[in-house]
């Protein structure tokens, strides 16, 4: 909760110093082509159900980070290219005795496309993305799972006009599992085990963030 409440705090104090300093845009002698935005997030969300039995895991809430590179196409499109990764524990329950939490890092590769609306120093903006989600459980003889997954987004652009200004943005990502297929199994010694067979059809989080965003 103390981290949460810090990343939050962060994000605010950006925020303010940010409209703190902005002023009336003048006209651009030419559009910015490029924009990169390294980012710092707060993750949660993400569950799990067993098909046959009641096991589950559910995803712990906890920090994330990311990059995004954005090239744009005319003044309100771009396309983007989006690194995420949050390194979090899933929390067990009908699996083992005690119920016990391993770690699992969960990655997302994703690429899509951003709509910015009409604006000077402040922008909203929507963006849509589709990829890879990559979940990498640390627990030992545990394969990793890829699965297609999509985001979809929105917020504001602050110092829209300027060489570096401030992104914030909530995003949800939506990864696809196959009903009744089988995740986290093991291919040590041949035995080809498998942790849990799924129930469902999609893993859901949601992601608030902010970040500086370097424009040339």
């Amino acid at each position: 909760m103390k981290l949460r409440h810090n990343i939050f705090v962060s994000w605010a104090m950006i925020a303010a110093v940010s409209l703190c300093h902005a002023t009336p845009a003048v006209a651009q002698d030419k559009l910015f082509k490029f924009e990169i935005t390294p980012y710092t997030a707060y993750r949660i969300g993400g569950q799990i159900d067993e098909q046959k039995g009641n096991g589950q895991f559910e995803l712990n809430e906890s920090a994330a980070l990311g990059i995004m590179l954005d090239v744009g196409v005319n003044p309100n499109g771009q396309w983007e290219l989006l690194y995420a990764r949050q390194d979090t524990e899933a929390a067990t329950q009908g699996f083992f005795v005690n119920d016990p939490q391993f770690d699992l890092d969960v990655e997302y590769f994703h690429l899509g496309g951003t709509y910015l609306f009409d604006g000077d120093n402040t922008r909203p903006f929507v963006v849509v993305t589709l990829g890879l989600s990559h979940f990498d459980p640390q627990l030992a003889g545990l394969d990793s799972e890829n699965y297609f997954s999509a985001s979809i987004g929105g917020g504001l652009q602050l110092n829209a006009s300027k060489r570096i200004g401030v992104r914030i943005e909530g995003r949800v990502f939506t990864t696809f599992v196959d009903n009744d297929s089988n995740i986290f199994c093991s291919s040590t010694g041949g035995a080809g085990a498998c942790l849990i067979q799924v129930e469902g059809s999609t893993i859901t989080q949601w992601e608030a963030r902010a970040g500086l965003v370097f424009r040339f």
